[in-house]
């Protein structure tokens, strides 16, 4: 072997044993000198954290997993800290439908049916304070929502919920208080989640402007005595009087505690279904709504009343029957009812069904609006 020849082995040798050399120094390395980045974790903010404002009946107050199951619900939240904000809603239908707010202002509304149950509902929220509230906007029949807190980004912060006005109303009705059908001007159309909407009946719309906190007992269909083209007498415990005390409409078992919400006024839109198609017994309505308002207000001695008569039947029948109740009650509560008749609809067109649009709505609302500030000094 020539000298050329050795000096090539030796070269390549010592270079096999600086590789060797590299590749133990890297394999031997301190575990601890990699640069790890992690991603903080998300804050949630549980459905029982004192926090949390809720409204409407439900079951499970004071869980983790709060349970509704009618109109109106709705699940409030002031926090810092967040760029964003989510909530976690398990819907058993995935037909219910809920509406949100940001900072007070209406965002787009939203269906129940994301496999994971969380909703993104806003992003790239400024520095400070925010708001978010979530209101479920569709009827007890099509299924129970059950809420399990908020999501925020992590260093988010909740504080305390502030109440602008002390001021609470009750709502008892049917499918005109429900929002049915508010969202479509064709009364040809029927009954479907996506066109209900109880924020845009009125009922919605009276508790918003007054800025008041309420609880929603209504179901499509439902009257006092007679359901909507039911029997002349009605079916025993199909109608409000027996659904009234339920923390859940699905669940007739489920007991409401009356001590968890107490109202300054309770408006009653009833008599709608019982005077539909063929009528109801006049003096079972009459006797049957004089002893449901004698028993609510006792439950409530401090609360007013107000029966509506809805925009849907304007009939002299009707009014005549309302008229009856009132001047059969007992004088000690005869004084804390009162009685409001809302403008007939049909001049701004009709919704799905021919129940209320949205433009009969917002004259209903400001109707009842205007008198429960005059009656109750809420100016």
């Amino acid at each position: 072997m020539n000298a050329s020849s050795v000096f090539s082995s030796r070269l390549r040798f010592f270079g096999l044993l600086l590789a060797c050399a590299m590749l133990a120094a890297c394999s031997t390395a301190p575990s601890g000198t990699a640069t790890k980045t992690s991603v903080p974790a998300d804050v949630t903010i549980a459905a029982n954290d004192p926090a949390v404002r809720l409204s409407g009946r439900s079951e499970g107050a004071g869980t983790e997993r709060v349970t509704f199951g009618w109109s109106g619900a709705r699940m409030r939240l002031r926090f810092t800290g967040s760029a964003s904000v989510a909530v976690r809603l398990e819907d058993e239908s995935t037909n219910n439908y809920a509406a949100v707010w940001i900072d007070g202002v209406a965002q787009p509304k939203f269906r129940l049916d994301a496999a994971d149950g969380i909703y993104r509902l806003a992003d790239d929220l400024s520095d400070g304070e925010h708001t978010v509230e979530v209101v479920r906007l569709t009827e007890g029949h099509v299924g129970l929502t059950h809420f399990r807190g908020f999501v925020l980004a992590a260093g988010g912060t909740p504080l305390p919920w502030r109440e602008t006005h002390a001021r609470r109303i009750e709502f008892i009705g049917d499918s005109i208080t429900c929002g049915y059908g508010v969202e479509v001007d064709d009364p040809k159309l029927h009954f479907e989640p996506a066109t209900e909407n109880f924020c845009l009946g009125y009922s919605g719309l009276t508790a918003r402007t007054l800025d008041a906190d309420y609880v929603v007992v209504s179901r499509s269909g439902i009257g006092m005595v007679r359901n909507y083209d039911g029997p002349r007498d009605g079916i025993p415990g199909d109608a409000v009087p027996a659904a009234y005390g339920r923390s859940l409409f699905l669940r007739p078992d489920s007991a409401w505690d009356f001590s968890r919400f107490t109202p300054d006024v309770v408006c009653v839109n009833l008599g709608t279904n019982d005077f539909s198609t063929s009528g109801v017994n006049v003096d079972l309505f009459v006797a049957t709504y004089r002893t449901f308002v004698e028993q609510l207000l006792a439950r409530y001695p401090k609360a007013q009343l107000v029966m509506l008569q809805g925009p849907m039947n304007t009939s002299p029948e009707l009014r005549a029957a309302l008229d009856r109740v009132r001047a059969q009650l007992s004088p000690e509560v005869a004084p804390r009812v009162h009685f409001l008749a809302l403008t007939a609809q049909g001049s701004v067109g009709l919704g799905a069904d021919y129940h209320p649009n949205r433009a009969q709505s917002e004259i209903n609302a400001r109707e009842l609006t205007t008198y429960l500030r005059e009656l109750m000094g809420w100016k």
